[in-house]
């Protein structure tokens, strides 16, 4: 199963009856986080109803002109940013815009644009189990929420347990960090240097049998 399709099955699973009944007249904010030895990406996708999106579209079409810029699009993805709080073990993640796409203003204006913004965040976390905290506080007074860990890529991290608030705006993940490949290989070369030594020491230490036989 590949990750988006993972994804998709979580989000309908866990979609709120609410959500799926009042779309056109609330701010759906989808949330997908995915784990990383390094860094964790943000993926969000924005769909604002038919009849909110009279509401959203100012926010971003700042001058009022129909179209929504690069400048502007950009602008506004800063903005949810700066509405998002995460954490790794207690301590910020600074997350940083990598891309952000904007429908055109009819297709918000008919409740079927989507705005999807991507961010990552360097982490350095070690071994061990890590919780990492999510919060999103963009617009609540119009907007539901989803957020879900994807499958990571590296088998080494296994997603343990998701805890969400009722409203899904904020999320506690927490998951398992095992050793790197790079460390794992580290070992493996340790072992197998130790065993070659260990082999070229008993080869030493074995005495020569002809050692053995008296000079006549």
């Amino acid at each position: 199963m590949t990750k988006v399709m993972a994804a998709a099955l979580a989000f309908a699973v866990l979609w709120p009856a609410t959500a799926r009944a009042h779309r056109l007249d609330e701010y759906l904010q989808a949330a997908r986080v995915s784990l990383g030895r390094t860094r964790v990406l943000i993926e969000l996708d924005l769909t604002p109803g038919a009849t909110v999106a009279s509401t959203i579209v100012p926010l971003i079409d700042r001058d009022a002109d129909g179209v929504i810029s690069p400048a502007e699009i950009e602008a506004y993805g800063r903005r949810v940013l700066a509405d998002l709080t995460i954490t790794l073990d207690g301590r910020d993640i600074v997350l940083q815009l990598t891309r952000i796409d904007a429908p055109s203003i009819d297709e918000m204006r008919e409740g079927m644009g989507i705005i999807q913004l991507r961010a990552t965040g360097r982490v350095n976390a070690g071994p061990g189990t890590r919780r990492l905290y999510l919060q999103n506080r963009h617009l609540p007074a119009a907007s539901v929420y989803m957020v879900n860990a994807l499958m990571p890529d590296d088998r080494a991290i296994t997603v343990v347990s998701q805890r969400r608030d009722p409203q899904q705006s904020s999320a506690t993940i927490a998951y398992e960090m095992g050793p790197g490949r790079i460390a794992q290989a580290t070992w493996l070369s340790i072992g197998a240097i130790g065993l070659s030594a260990l082999a070229l020491f008993r080869r030493g230490a074995t005495p020569d049998p002809r050692s053995l036989i008296p000079d006549p």
